[in-house]
């Protein structure tokens, strides 16, 4: 145990000393936060380098159809007189099947990536003809041979090469542009050949689609069936239905959808634009997520610099109080600094050579510089070297917490609490009162 004669001085000097230190952290906050604001400034300009990579190449993506669309007149006869109005059927297809193979490539501007994709569709199904009876009453004219097939895209700019739409048999090329604005704002269509004697229809196309980020489907058909096959390794799956099955792997993913008529909030038929298919909401699909990028992770590990400088401090302060080193306040600036340039040593180096790679030589560089410098300070081998294993320490266990997810906030308040835990044992025989004596040696 410490003895030291009491001196009211002393007392002064440990207060100081002690208040001097906690405003230090506070100060040194300062700089953490324009490391926060440069962290997300950094981050900022990525997404808006990867909006301009996806925009030249295609957005978030969202198919819909197809769908059958059949002119028809009907009459009305009013006080002898007998006026016409024009009318379209849409007609949604009674089996959708979809196998899609989704392939990924990244795309670099400057020190920024972007994820993009390219989705392969082979489609096919059939489609039912109405009967009269669902074109209402006063129908005067089918216009059978007018009909056409619509497909909606998020960005039909983005398709990746030519359509042909096999129909019945024949084949048609579909055009730029849905038949009716009203129907799909971004779309392709064709013209169509019908005989109304055949009452059932099959169709088959290839679609590629360009895009990026995410990919999904409004699910049309009375039955639809999707099987999704990609070489990305962490999908995020969107909407509901969520897939029946799927394989995920570190080379890829495989999923299968299958849906009724159920999974859908409007009918098979309808007339006009009584339904807009561009604002339902029942979509589905895969999102490209992106593991925990290096901005993300620097945002994480800044949140644990109060944590880090404390404890630091903490641990000048032991030395100070119990191997009787007296710290001067510029040396304790001066590790303070120290600390924090660990910060902006792993954000600019994250960005060219990873994060994992970047931590490590951050907190070698402080914990080397801290170490070197607290050899004039401390005076003693075992006390640096306690020093360094405790600093060395901390930063493993920081990089340990942001690996983590789930488990990051319980093994975080355990450390803290050993941490706490240690300190305390430490200082159990410490007798703060004599400690004040401290003050006056030398004086």
């Amino acid at each position: 145990m410490i003895s030291l004669k009491p001196s009211r001085l002393g007392q002064m000097k440990l207060f100081i000393k002690i208040g001097f230190i906690l405003f230090l952290i506070l100060l040194l906050m300062i700089p953490n936060a324009m490391i926060r604001n440069l962290v997300n400034e950094r981050q900022g300009l990525e997404y808006q380098t990867q909006h301009e990579i996806a925009a030249s190449w295609g957005p978030s993506q969202k198919m819909m159809g197809p769908v059958l669309s059949i002119p028809f007149t009907r009459t009305l006869t009013k006080d002898n007189a007998v006026t016409t109005f024009d009318y379209t059927l849409r007609v949604l297809p009674k089996v959708l099947d979809l196998d899609v193979n989704l392939t990924t490539e990244e795309r670099k501007k400057s020190i920024y990536k972007a994820i993009l994709y390219t989705a392969s569709h082979i489609l096919s199904g059939t489609f039912e003809l109405p009967d009269e009876s669902d074109f209402g009453k006063n129908v005067a004219t089918i216009h059978w041979n007018a009909a056409t097939i619509d497909m909606g895209f998020s960005s039909s700019a983005s398709l990746a090469h030519l359509v042909e739409f096999e129909w019945g048999g024949t084949m048609y090329k579909m055009e730029s542009g849905a038949s009716d604005s009203q129907i799909f704002q971004s779309g392709i269509h064709t013209d169509i050949q019908i005989n109304p004697e055949k009452k059932s229809y099959s169709f088959q196309s290839e679609i590629g689609i360009h895009g990026s980020e995410a990919i999904q489907y409004l699910p049309l058909a009375s039955n639809t069936s999707i099987r999704m096959t990609s070489d990305w390794s962490s999908p995020g799956f969107i909407g509901l239905p969520l897939p029946t099955t799927r394989d995920i792997s570190e080379t890829g993913f495989t999923a299968n959808w299958n849906l009724t008529e159920y999974n859908r909030s409007f009918k098979d038929t309808w007339e006009n634009n009584e339904i807009m298919l561009d604002h339902k909401s029942e979509s589905f699909g895969v999102d490209l997520v992106q593991m925990i990028g290096h901005y993300q992770k620097n945002m994480r590990s800044a949140k644990y610099a109060l944590l880090i400088i404390s404890l630091s401090f903490l641990v000048f302060f032991f030395f100070e109080m119990l191997k009787g080193n007296r710290i001067h306040p510029v040396q304790y600036i001066f590790v303070g600094l120290a600390l924090s340039v660990f910060y902006t040593l792993l954000l600019s180096i994250s960005e060219h050579l990873g994060f994992d790679i970047a931590y490590a030589i951050a907190a070698v560089s402080v914990v080397g510089l801290v170490s070197w410098y607290s050899r004039f300070i401390l005076k003693q081998g075992g006390s640096v070297m306690i020093l360094t294993l405790v600093l060395g320490g901390l930063y493993s266990y920081i990089y340990i917490l942001l690996q983590m997810e789930e488990f990051a906030l319980l093994v975080g308040s355990i450390g803290l609490f050993f941490v706490l835990a240690i300190a305390m044992y430490l200082s159990r025989h410490m007798d703060w009162y004599s400690l004040g004596a401290l003050g006056n040696e030398g004086e």
